[in-house]
């Protein structure tokens, strides 16, 4: 197996992946659904994955 020469790759394509407890806590997200989430993407996930898998509680409407 041959390893990619680094310097030739498009940065531009590059994904940030998180891992799920970290991102949580920056974000205020509540222990049990980081558990949730935990279960469901795995340790690490792109900010893409957790954002469309989080359930936030649903606010007040009039």
């Amino acid at each position: 197996m041959e390893h990619p020469d680094t310097r030739k790759l498009d940065r531009t394509q590059a994904k940030h992946v998180w891992d799920v407890a970290e991102y949580c806590r920056r974000t205020g997200i509540h222990r049990a659904e980081e558990k949730r989430l935990i279960k469901v993407l795995g340790r690490y996930a792109t900010s893409h994955e957790l954002q469309m898998n989080i359930v936030r509680p649903q606010t007040r409407t009039r």
